[in-house]
């Protein structure tokens, strides 16, 4: 409450007391007791107001430290002054080097021991501002840890005032600072410097990278110290930055400098991926939570990563194992899964999906593409269109349907794919039962249509379909007979079965794509099989291309109303 309202409230009370006094004499007992009772209340809701706004004032004191409550909005400014006054500070220690640079008085060693003096007073700074604001205080020594980080690499790569094992110690040190940091201000920020600071030494280091067994050790130690740190902290973005990195860095050190030492960058990845799907695992377990949307999010690109990096290697030095070996890794990561979601007793949907993915990619790349003889793909795209319906059908929970979807799209690509094939004849002469495939894939899709065309969930996908079918059916007849009028009444065959089929299952849809097929058959009827065709055939198309239109007009007048 504002001042001028309280002392708008404090004359109301006097005015009534004044009002109390001079109406002594005249007032029954009874109502001066009531006017007494009024001005009481009055008073109470005065200091109550006092006291409200007192404690919106007041420091709160915990555990020795004195917090004051922020809105959202102040602590997103608190954050960036922070940041901004730690960024200008280094910025400041930067031009003061510049300048006694230009004056002649800083030699290369004051410039490095300034900045490494620079380094140590902000972190010293923050820790001695820590009892104050711990949150706030963060800042100083997070800027000192990248200060010290740029003073060893300085010192190493532009003066050679140091070498190269006293930096890879000194980058060592800083990064297990910058750990102790973290936990003591209980802040993330600290580990991701560490990471950053740790995996990109070895580019700027080049005694990091000199043998294939010194980067798979420093890689490996890390990774292990990173994903300790995580589970200790419950700092997810720390292990997972430390997966892409780990990655990202050593693949780009292999490429350039160690491609002859493939045995050691395949041991790199196996023991990278052991490390991190244990570390997730962990981090489940020990939160006692499943992963979330955005954390699968984060995790789905490392595992594309990995699994591009190790079956390129793979490929180039090991073809005829690569597709074995992403299965075994396929395996490990279900594994994982299926064990954390007996300990949890619950099954995360964001996991799932994540490793529903993950399969769907290795069954298709490895297991389709490369595994796979090509001549029975055909057949493995028909048995498919009986799955996807099966997946489509599942009703056990949303959970179970929205977790198919990596299997369902990674068995509609093969089908469409295989769909080509058939519609467009290439290479179907390597396919064993080749005339038997082109006859099932239009009888497997209009088995399919009609199981789905009632499904709610897929109900706008089911005129595609239909569409698939009639093509099929049409493409077949092209394909496996050999007189051109023949394969006219063929079309209009399935163009009347499909007119029947809408009347007697009161499929309007079914019926109204029939005009389309008896259009077709019509006018490759009088446009190209007439000219070419004896006479005696060309009378009995011409009977049966009557027939059919007059009996499907009239058959078409009784379907259902739309």
């Amino acid at each position: 409450m504002s001042d001028d309202a309280l002392e708008q409230r404090l004359a109301a009370i006097e005015a009534r007391l004044a009002r109390i006094e001079l109406g002594l004499d005249t007032q029954a007992p009874n109502a001066l007791a009531k006017e007494v009772a009024s001005v009481r209340v009055s008073a109470s809701s005065a200091f109550a107001a006092l006291d409200d706004a007192g404690t919106a004032r007041r420091v709160v004191a915990k555990s020795g430290q004195a917090e004051v409550p922020h809105a959202a909005s102040n602590l997103d400014a608190t954050r960036l002054l922070g940041w901004s006054g730690a960024t200008a500070l280094v910025l400041a220690a930067l031009y003061l080097i510049r300048l006694g640079i230009d004056s002649g008085w800083l030699t290369p060693l004051r410039q490095l021991g300034l900045a490494a003096f620079g380094g140590g007073a902000l972190i010293v700074g923050g820790l001695l501002l820590r009892r104050l604001d711990r949150q706030y205080a963060a800042f100083l020594p997070a800027a000192g840890i990248v200060v010290l980080f740029a003073t060893v690499y300085g010192a190493h790569l532009y003066y050679g005032l140091i070498t190269g094992e006293t930096a890879v110690f000194a980058v060592v040190g800083i990064a297990l600072l910058a750990l102790w940091l973290g936990a003591l201000f209980e802040s993330e920020l600290y580990g991701l410097f560490a990471v950053l600071g740790s995996y990109t030494a070895p580019l700027f280091l080049p005694e990091l990278r000199g043998d294939m067994g010194s980067l798979v050790i420093y890689f490996t130690v890390w990774s292990l110290a990173f994903s300790f740190y995580a589970l200790m902290q419950q700092r997810r973005s720390v292990y997972v930055l430390a997966m892409y990195l780990a990655l990202i860095v050593f693949s780009w050190l292999f490429e350039l400098h160690l491609r002859g030492q493939w045995q050691g960058a395949l041991l790199f990845q196996s023991l990278q991926f052991a490390i991190f799907l244990a570390a997730a695992a962990l981090f489940a377990l020990r939160s006692a939570t499943p992963m979330s949307k955005s954390d699968a999010w984060l995790h789905f690109p490392a595992l594309l990563l990995f699994y591009a990096l190790q079956y390129d290697l793979l490929n180039r030095h090991l073809p005829e194992l690569a597709p074995w070996i992403a299965l075994i890794t396929a395996a490990v990561l279900l594994g994982a899964y299926l064990l954390i979601r007996t300990r949890l007793g619950t099954s995360g949907l964001a996991a799932r999906g994540l490793v529903s993915a993950y399969l769907a990619l290795v069954l298709v790349h490895s297991v389709y593409l490369n595994l796979l003889p090509e001549s029975l793909a055909p057949w493995v795209g028909l048995a498919l269109i009986l799955v996807v319906r099966a997946l489509l059908t599942l009703r056990e929970n949303e959970d179970t349907v929205l977790a198919s979807w990596p299997f369902i799209w990674a068995a509609l690509a093969i089908v469409l794919f295989n769909v080509v094939r058939v519609l467009f004849n290439w290479e179907m002469q390597s396919v064993p039962a080749s005339p038997l495939v082109l006859l099932l894939y239009p009888a497997l899709s209009y088995f399919a249509y009609l199981k789905l065309r009632d499904d709610a969930l897929i109900r706008t996908w089911t005129p595609a379909l239909l569409i698939f079918a009639h093509l099929s059916a049409m493409t077949a007849a092209v394909h496996l007979i050999d007189t051109p009028a023949l394969v006219s009444v063929a079309w209009l065959a399935v163009a009347s079965v499909a007119l029947a089929g809408g009347f007697m299952l009161q499929d309007r849809r079914l019926g109204q794509s029939s005009l389309l097929l008896f259009l077709l058959a019509g006018l490759k009827i009088i446009l190209f099989d007439l000219a070419g065709t004896e006479a005696l055939l060309r009378v009995g198309v011409l009977l049966i291309l009557g027939v059919s239109l007059y009996a499907g007009g009239w058959v078409y007048r009784k379907l259902p109303p739309a």
